[in-house]
C-alpha cells in the first residue's frame, strides 16, 4: 500500500478510545473551512451538534491582520483578538497546536507544528509539513516520554506567553456560574501541569523566536539532537524569499556560512534550494549570483500520493545528511521545520519590530533513506516521500521560468478586542436584555439587527427584541476610528454562541441524557419533534422501557430511575460537565405532558435524586464541590418545573 501522511486536519482526531475536550491554536490566518474539518474530527460532532452544545473546544490565536472568523461561523472555535493593535512583533506568524484529548481513566496532549496555516488552501494547494507528538498521561518513566514531555514544556510555555497578547476574557467563568467551556480550559491547563515538564538532561527540540532568532538557535540544537558531525548534503526551502537586496543579505547563503563555521556541512557539500518557481522573489532575480555560489535552484515537487493536482510550495524546511556511496541510507539526517521562512523577518531576526514571531522544530528522524530502490515496504521512510525535494535534473528550472511573484503584503490590524467581550441572554416576563459580561474595557453601542443602537436600562443591561442572538454586533471608537466586531452571547446554561434548545417531551429528554457526553444527533436537532414515540417505540425502531401511554407518575419514575442509574457511571473528570446537561435537558422538558400532570397535582417528583444512594459517592453530599454543583443543578430543573415550593416526593406525611 502506498505511504500517504495524515493531512493536517487529521492531525485534530483524537487517538483511540479518546475525545477532544479542548485546545490551543496559534498562526498567521486561518479559515472557517478549515476550523470547521479539523472541529469535527476533533470532537466528532457536526456543524449543528456543536452550535448546540455551545462549548468553545479550540482557541485560535491569530496574527491581528486576519479578519475576525465569527463564533457562529465555526461552532466549537473561538477566534481570540488581540488586546492592542501593534503587538510586540511584526508578524504573528507561529503555527503551533496543542489539543488535550480525554479517555476513560487517562488523557493525551498532542503538540503540532506546522509550516502551514489553518486554511482550506493549506489542505486542497499547497505543499506542507507538520511535526506532532502525543504525550500521555501514564508513560512517565520511559526515555522518549521524557523527550516529548520537554518538548510538551517549551510549546506551552510558547503559547502561554503568547496568551498574554490577546484578550481571554471570553474564558473566564461568567455570570457566577461554571460553565463546560471555562471547565475544559481548566482542565486542559491541569493536565499540562501534570505532565509538561522539563527532564533534567532533556532539551527541547521546539524553538521560537521570542528571546533570539532562529538561526541563533539552530546550530546548538542540531548538535544536540542529532550529532555535531558535518554532512554532504544541504537543503533549503521556503514558501516566501525576500525581494531584491545586496548577495550579502541573501539568507540560504548566510544559514550555510553559519552551519560551516560550526562545522556542521562540507565545505564542498552539495546545496540543493528548493522553490515555488512561480513566486520566490530575490530567487528569480538573482538566479545567476545563486548559482555562482554553488546552489542548484530546483522546483519543489509535491509526492506521488498528493495525486495530479498541482501544488505550491508554502513549506519551510531545512534538511541535511550525509550520503554514501553504496548506502541508501540518510546518515547523520536532521530536519528544521516551522513556520520561519527563510528570510530576515522570518529566520534571522528575533520577534521584535523588524521579526516574526516563529515557531519550528528541530529533530533527528531515527531512520530515513535516499529512495525507494530495493525497499520492500511502502517508503515511510524515504525523504523524497516526507519533504517535497528530489534529484531529477529536469527539474533545475531555466533562469526565464523563474517569477518573482508577490512580497509579503502589508496588513493592518482587523481584530482587536472590543471593550466588551461577552453578553448574557436575560429573559423575564418584562423584558428581554443583554448584559455585558466581565470586565468593560470603554464605551460602545451595541447594534440591533437593523444596525440601530439599543436602548441601555439603568442596570446595565441593553433592550433586545426578539429571540435570544447567537452573537451582536458592537461599534466603538478607536483612534477617531470606528471598529466592529461579532461579540458572542452566552445563555444561562453557559452556553456560548449557542443555537436555540428544542422543547422536549420526557422520552426525548432521557435519550439526551442517556447519550451523554455526545450531544443529541442532526434530526433532533432539526426539528424538536422528529423524535417521536408512537404506541411505545420510537422512529427509528427502539422500544421504550415505558410507553407513553403509560401513567404519568411511572413515567416519571422511570425517568428518576434511569437517571440515578446513569449518574452512578459518570467519571468525576465528567461531572461538571453532566451536571449541567442535567440542568438542561430537564430544563428543556418542563412543558412536557408528565411535568405539567406532576404540576397539576403540586408534587416535585425530582426529590428522591437528592438520596445519596442515586448519587457517585465524589458527590453523596454538598460537602463536597462536586455535591453543591449536583445539587444546585437539581434545584434549577425543580424552579425550571415551577415545583420548587411543592410537596416532596418520598416526604409525603
Amino acid at each position: 500500500m502506498r505511504f500517504k501522511p495524515a493531512s493536517l486536519a487529521q492531525l485534530f482526531e483524537p487517538p483511540d478510545q479518546h475525545r477532544g475536550v479542548f485546545g490551543w491554536i496559534c498562526g498567521y490566518s486561518a479559515d472557517a473551512g478549515f476550523l470547521e474539518d479539523a472541529l469535527e474530527r476533533f470532537s466528532g460532532l457536526t456543524h449543528a451538534q456543536r452550535a448546540h452544545q455551545g462549548q468553545i473546544l479550540l482557541a485560535v490565536m491569530l496574527d491581528p491582520g486576519n479578519p475576525q472568523i465569527t463564533p457562529a461561523e465555526a461552532p466549537g472555535a473561538l477566534h481570540l483578538p488581540v488586546k492592542v493593535a501593534k503587538p510586540p512583533f511584526a508578524l504573528m506568524h507561529a503555527k503551533v497546536a496543542l489539543l488535550g484529548f480525554q479517555g476513560t481513566d487517562s488523557f493525551i496532549l498532542r503538540v503540532i507544528v506546522s509550516t502551514g496555516n489553518w486554511t482550506r488552501q493549506t489542505l486542497e494547494g499547497s505543499l506542507d509539513l507538520a511535526w506532532h507528538l502525543d504525550v500521555l498521561s501514564k508513560d512517565a518513566d520511559a526515555e522518549t516520554a521524557r523527550q516529548d514531555r520537554t518538548d510538551l514544556a517549551a510549546a506551552w510555555d510558547f503559547l502561554s506567553s503568547l496568551q498574554r497578547s490577546f484578550d481571554l476574557r471570553l474564558l473566564e467563568r461568567v455570570a457566577g456560574k461554571d460553565n463546560e467551556s471555562a471547565d475544559a480550559a481548566t482542565k486542559f491547563t491541569q493536565w499540562i501541569k501534570e505532565v509538561g515538564k522539563h527532564h533534567r538532561g532533556y532539551r527541547p527540540r521546539f524553538c521560537d523566536s521570542r528571546e533570539r532568532s532562529l538561526i541563533a538557535q539552530l546550530p546548538d540544537l542540531v548538535r544536540h539532537h542529532a550529532t555535531g558531525v558535518a554532512r554532504n548534503f544541504f537543503a533549503l526551502g521556503s514558501g516566501f524569499f525576500e525581494g531584491e537586496g545586496s548577495g550579502d543579505a541573501f539568507v540560504p547563503e548566510r544559514i550555510f556560512e553559519v552551519l560551516r563555521t560550526n562545522r556542521l556541512v562540507t565545505t564542498s557539500c552539495e546545496k540543493d534550494l528548493f522553490v515555488n518557481p512561480l513566486a520566490c522573489q530575490t530567487v528569480a532575480k538573482r538566479q545567476s549570483w545563486i548559482e555562482q555560489r554553488g546552489w542548484t535552484i530546483r522546483a519543489a515537487r509535491a509526492p506521488g500520493y498528493f495525486g495530479a493536482a498541482p501544488r505550491s510550495l508554502h513549506a519551510k524546511f531545512i534538511f541535511s545528511a550525509n550520503a554514501r556511496d553504496g548506502s541508501n541510507r540518510c546518515s547523520s539526517a536532521w530536519v528544521y521545520l516551522g513556520s520561519g521562512n527563510l528570510t530576515n523577518p522570518g529566520f534571522m531576526n528575533k520577534a521584535g519590530s523588524a521579526g516574526n514571531l516563529e515557531a519550528g522544530v528541530v529533530f533527528a528522524p531515527e531512520t530515513l533513506n535516499w529512495s525507494v530502490e530495493g525497499k520492500k515496504d511502502d517508503g515511510a521512510d524515504v525523504v523524497t516521500d516526507l519533504l517535497p525535494i528530489h534529484w531529477d535534473d529536469t527539474g533545475k528550472t531555466p533562469l526565464s521560468a523563474l517569477q518573482a511573484g508577490q512580497d509579503m503584503p502589508q496588513r493592518d490590524a482587523a481584530f482587536v478586542a472590543a471593550p466588551v467581550a461577552l453578553f448574557l441572554w436575560d429573559e423575564r416576563p418584562e423584558r428581554a436584555s443583554l448584559t455585558p459580561q466581565g470586565e468593560v474595557l470603554g464605551k460602545f453601542e451595541l447594534l440591533d439587527p437593523d444596525g440601530r443602537s439599543c436602548m441601555r436600562f439603568a442596570d446595565g443591561g441593553f433592550a433586545w427584541l426578539g429571540k435570544r442572538p447567537r452573537q451582536v454586533t458592537v461599534v466603538w471608537p478607536d483612534e477617531g476610528n470606528a471598529r466592529t466586531a461579532s461579540v458572542p452571547v452566552i445563555d444561562r446554561y453557559g452556553r456560548y454562541c449557542a443555537a436555540d434548545l428544542p422543547a422536549l417531551d420526557l422520552e426525548e429528554a432521557w435519550i439526551q441524557l442517556a447519550n451523554f457526553p455526545m450531544p443529541p444527533d442532526d434530526e433532533e436537532l432539526a426539528d424538536g419533534d422528529s423524535v417521536s414515540a408512537i404506541d411505545g417505540v420510537l422512529a427509528d425502531g427502539v422500544a421504550l422501557a415505558t410507553p407513553p401511554s403509560a401513567y404519568p407518575v411511572r413515567r416519571m419514575m422511570t425517568l428518576v430511575e434511569d437517571i440515578a442509574a446513569k449518574q452512578l457511571a459518570i467519571a468525576e473528570p465528567d461531572w461538571a460537565m453532566w451536571c449541567n446537561r442535567l440542568e438542561q435537558v430537564l430544563t428543556q422538558a418542563k412543558d412536557s405532558a408528565v411535568v405539567r400532570a406532576f404540576k397539576s397535582i403540586a408534587l416535585n417528583p425530582l426529590h428522591p435524586l437528592f438520596a445519596s444512594t442515586f448519587r457517585p459517592a465524589f458527590a453523596e453530599t454538598a460537602q463536597t464541590q462536586e455535591g453543591v454543583r449536583y445539587e444546585a443543578a437539581l434545584n434549577a430543573a425543580i424552579a425550571a418545573w415551577q415545583l420548587e415550593n411543592c410537596p416532596k416526593l418520598g416526604e409525603l406525611h
